[in-house]
């Protein structure tokens, strides 16, 4: 074997599971949540090169790999397989077996299974069908319905929205499609990063916004987020990430308490339309509970609670599909609930900004790491950084609000002007994926050093959801005033190792 395995530089810290001869681990570019690689601890490049004893190894660590994915993913279905050789497409020679989680929906058409590796011979049954469907209208017009802020007592429900919506993209497979469910504890910690800033007191009043309509009975939310920064948080501009790492164990009661406090309120009243406790269309999702059979807190704190929320069908490739449009929309009507709760304290044009903007968070613990990642050059144009460097948001904060260390990119002032909210096109693509895989190392010391968030996996999933769906002929930033049209295709591609 001529090559290093990249296999053995990684910390069994990181190992999820392991026996005598094997062990293994999440995989860094996953086609879908919970993908799993399998390794022998010898380093031998096929299945076919491994003893009787290390392939015994081997699937005695497949089957309880998915025990475990069983209780976490809860997936339909399961692809288990190697590749052996360069002509099957393996690129690591250090034998690994992919347990790969499949979900109902994940892809159009998955008939044919693992004859996917050639395409064209993958479903013999049928032609292959598109793969992204259009938005459709009335599912947008269903969604609005739900946004009328004046049956909402609290701000909770553009959360849940916003939070399911940032979801269905964050979790877009590597073939495009959205996922078929998520989890309590997933919502939570979206729900909990969306309320972080607005935890803070605004500047116009010196005070922290009221959000819920009883003025003697604040959003319950919004205090416990409150009382966490008062203790371990003080500095407004703190950053989420560092508040995990400063107090793990609190930051985990926190996101506990979002959780019940989704499951008991928003959750099951969200699909609810019209007066007098409104008519359910559930729409969107489904869930093990409702108004009528709400959770008792007891049941809430088993082991064996289901917290799954599953989207009907289409519903998640539809938030994903509406994000970018839907998104500004869902923050416009939660700053104008916000201002009419607080009364005449807050005619500020600055409110929305307060309340989502991305200079809400200091990104200056990471600018010279950042600077020196790239020595000393603009991400974008490869030109010599000056005092003026900026830490660009790749992918832009008002199309998906991303502020882990992935996403960030050190710039020119033009530059990052000139790009704007723009999508980047393909050659900066390739780029921005590729010092992920090869600077690895060096992100996990930025973000170690910083104390700074870092979810790579997240990150990219966020990447497949915005370039997967983009049309043919949408413009794509390359340089100042420069642009190209998007080709789906091809974009589709750059995502490929």
């Amino acid at each position: 074997m001529t090559a290093r395995s990249p296999f053995l530089d990684i910390d069994p810290r990181e190992w999820t599971a392991s026996n005598e001869l094997a062990f293994c681990i999440r995989d860094r570019y996953p086609v879908s949540r919970g993908h799993t690689l399998v390794i022998p601890k010898r380093v031998v490049a096929t299945w076919f090169d491994a003893t009787r004893e290390e392939q015994h190894a081997l699937m005695q660590l497949v089957d309880e790999v998915k025990r475990a994915l069983d209780a976490e993913f809860h997936p339909d279905g399961y692809n288990v397989g190697f590749n052996a050789g360069e002509a099957a497409g393996q690129t690591v020679m250090h034998l690994h077996v992919h347990v790969i989680p499949r979900f109902s929906g994940d892809m159009d058409d998955p008939r044919g299974g693992v004859r996917g590796v050639i395409p064209g011979k993958q479903n013999y049954l049928i032609d292959a069908r598109p793969r992204t469907p259009q938005p459709d209208p009335m599912f947008a017009e269903k969604l609005f319905s739900l946004l009328d802020e004046g049956r909402f007592t609290t701000t909770y429900k553009y959360a849940v929205l916003l939070g399911l919506m940032d979801l269905c993209t964050e979790a877009t497979t590597t073939e495009g499609a959205a996922p078929t469910s998520v989890t309590t504890v997933q919502l939570a910690e979206k729900v909990l990063a969306l309320y972080w800033p607005q935890a803070t007191k605004f500047p116009l009043g010196n005070a922290v916004l009221r959000q819920s309509s009883d003025p003697k009975k604040p959003a319950s939310l919004l205090s416990r987020i409150i009382e966490f920064r008062e203790t371990y948080a003080r500095d407004p501009s703190a950053s989420l990430g560092r508040a995990s790492t400063d107090a793990p164990d609190a930051f985990q009661k926190l996101v506990r308490d979002v959780e019940w406090t989704l499951i008991e309120m928003p959750l099951p009243r969200l699909q609810r339309v019209g007066g007098g406790g409104g008519i359910e269309d559930a729409f969107l999702y489904a869930i093990n509970w409702s108004l009528n059979e709400p959770i008792a807190k007891r049941a809430f704190n088993v082991d064996d609670f289901d917290n799954s929320i599953r989207f009907q069908h289409g519903a998640a490739e539809q938030l994903a599909a509406l994000a970018t449009v839907l998104r500004p929309v869902v923050q416009g009507r939660w700053a104008a609930k916000i201002a009419q709760l607080n009364g005449g304290v807050i005619q500020d044009a600055q409110l929305e900004q307060f309340l989502f903007g991305a200079d809400r968070i200091s990104l200056t613990p990471v600018r010279d790491p950042l600077v020196e990642l790239h020595n000393g050059r603009c991400f974008y144009c490869d030109g010599r950084l000056n005092g003026a460097t900026q830490i660009d948001h790749f992918i832009a904060w008002a199309r998906h609000p991303d502020n882990s260390l992935d996403n960030l990119v050190p710039a020119h002032g033009k530059c990052n002007e000139a790009k704007s909210d723009h999508i980047a096109a393909t050659l900066h693509l390739e780029h921005w994926l590729a010092r992920s895989r090869a600077q690895n190392d060096q992100l996990n010391d930025v973000a170690r050093q910083a104390r700074w968030e870092r979810n790579a996996d997240r990150t990219l999933g966020i990447g497949r959801g915005l370039y997967f769906r983009l049309r043919d002929g949408i413009r794509l930033w390359v340089a100042r005033d420069d642009f190209v049209e998007a080709e789906r295709d091809t974009v589709r591609k750059v995502f490929v190792l």
